[in-house]
């Protein structure tokens, strides 16, 4: 587990590392504050060194690889769900919480939400039933497919509470570009406050898998602390 960083006038909450003693278990939160918003989320605050790494499209059978080298190597991300490969893999959801992640919706089936149709409005309704259900968590964080939005699906999330969060590096690992690839193109976009785009489904993710670590260690070693989403933008979680 990690501690979910929050607002600089909000303490955060101290975890304890996964897989170490402690005397009670941190409960489950339940989910996470809502600010009014009316633009889409592309980045953190630039103050200090603290980016966001993220995945999408999961979960997949690549996830709970994914999550143990993000145990292995003590950083937190945020993981936005397609909820129609929930079933079967609500245990992987559940550990994305326990061990100190963030859980946000990426709507039902991947459509293009930007309509704010009835039916596209009904695919966030349901993705946020189906992570509740899974989990006990609400989710406050969206991520529209494909980063398509407009002012009428801005106004529909935010009667829902949920941020429209987008990104501000992008190495386009769903195209396989290969591993070498994807991490020269996250090293060389980041900046502080980044948002960085990857996927744990979708697709084959071994080269993102094996991208990871590396990426990881060598942000680290620039002086890059990695946080939540939630963290980056200073919201709660409770």
């Amino acid at each position: 587990m990690f501690a979910v960083a929050g607002a600089c006038a909000a303490p955060a909450t101290t975890t304890v590392p996964r897989g170490l003693a402690a005397a009670e278990p941190p409960a489950a939160p339940a989910g996470c504050e809502y600010r009014q918003r009316s633009t889409n989320v592309r980045k953190g605050p630039s103050t200090g060194r603290r980016i966001a790494l993220t995945f999408d499209d999961g979960p997949s059978a690549y996830t709970a690889r994914v999550l143990d080298v993000l145990e292995r190597e003590r950083v937190p991300a945020t993981f936005f769900i397609q909820a129609e490969h929930v079933a079967g893999r609500e245990s992987v959801l559940a550990r994305m919480l326990a061990d100190g992640h963030m859980i946000g919706n990426h709507s039902f089936t991947h459509v293009d939400l930007s309509t704010a149709s009835g039916p596209r409005l009904t695919q966030i309704d349901d993705t946020q039933a189906t992570i509740k259900a899974a989990t006990g968590f609400t989710p406050c964080l969206i991520r529209p497919p494909y980063g398509r939005t407009s002012k009428k699906l801005l106004a529909a999330l935010a009667r829902r509470h949920l941020t429209s969060t987008l990104w501000s590096v992008n190495p386009q690992d769903f195209l396989r570009p290969g591993t070498a690839k994807i991490k020269q193109r996250v090293l060389a976009a980041v900046k502080p406050g980044a948002i960085v785009l990857t996927h744990d489904g979708g697709g084959n993710r071994s080269q993102t898998l094996a991208a990871i670590p590396s990426i990881i260690r060598t942000l680290k070693a620039r002086g890059y602390t990695f946080v939540t989403v939630t963290g980056l933008l200073g919201l709660r979680v409770s």
